[in-house]
């Protein structure tokens, strides 16, 4: 890829606001306190541009930036699109504040990472977010792997999706985190169902697997995107890495753009 294609960042996470915040990662990913701080939704759009990315889904991983997310949003309603971290454990409580966020924020996903919460997504404790987010015709996004915080683990089984998927057939399920180490459990359980997908964040593109690659350059060309989960990856570095892997040029398009407009149901403008 010569000229490469303009990019959707399928997720971000809105601790660019305060990088210096959580020093839990810092065993995993080097160098993630010293990203900088992004002050501004100018400034995020520069330094996405410097990598070929034109337009991201930020998630608001706390309360004080949700206002920063929302106003980016309104701002430029084609380049950022608001995402929520949902904690379940609090209940209708927290159907009300999904609720407030998609309609003061203009929320359209929410984040439900089930290490948080030591209990695997076919409890009952989801559920009601995901009949929530049918209703309101939004995604959910939730991790699929070893966390990245040293939390145990087999909560985040892509299989789990599989009965998730089975029991919410027009559920927009999108995982995220690559499902390391389960592989072949991520790659059958996004072929296995319509509206499962991958959103291809926090391991760097080289340590993708053969078989994770293959099935985005066949099988998941439709359901497998870019992603970084910012500031764990870093822009410039996710792009390099993709591009030393020779994607398929069939697939690029949809890779690096289209899934996420199908996933999010978002007309975004990346260019």
């Amino acid at each position: 890829m010569t000229d490469r294609i303009r990019a959707i960042d399928s997720l971000v996470n809105s601790t660019f606001l305060d990088p210096a915040g959580d020093s839990s990662l810092s065993y995993l990913f080097k160098g993630i306190e010293q990203r900088g701080a992004i002050e501004t939704p100018e400034q995020l759009l520069e330094v996405l541009d410097q990598s070929d990315i034109g337009a991201c889904v930020i998630s608001i991983m706390q309360p004080d930036h949700a206002e920063w997310v929302g106003r980016a949003h309104q701002q430029f309603p084609d380049k950022i699109l608001p995402a929520m971290i949902v904690n379940p454990l609090n209940g209708y409580d927290e159907i009300r504040k999904v609720v407030d966020y998609c309609e003061r924020y203009g929320v359209r996903c929410l984040r439900i990472p089930p290490f948080r919460y030591l209990l695997p997504p076919t409890d009952r404790v989801y559920w009601p977010f995901y009949v929530k987010a049918m209703e309101l015709e939004i995604a959910v996004s939730m991790n699929a792997g070893m966390p990245g915080p040293r939390r145990p683990g087999w909560v985040q089984n892509p299989l789990f999706y599989d009965e998730v998927a089975y029991h919410f057939p027009d559920l927009r399920l999108i995982m995220t985190h690559c499902g390391q180490p389960w592989i072949e459990e991520a790659i059958s359980t996004i072929a296995h169902w319509d509206h499962v997908y991958m959103s291809c964040t926090s391991v760097a593109p080289k340590y993708w697997t053969p078989s994770f690659l293959q099935f985005i350059n066949t099988r998941g060309r439709l359901k497998m995107m870019f992603g970084t989960e910012y500031p764990t990856i870093p822009w410039p570095r996710a792009r390099d890495e993709i591009e030393a892997l020779s994607l398929r040029e069939t697939v690029v398009d949809d890779f690096f753009v289209e899934n996420a407009c199908r996933a999010y149901r978002w007309q975004a403008d990346p260019s």
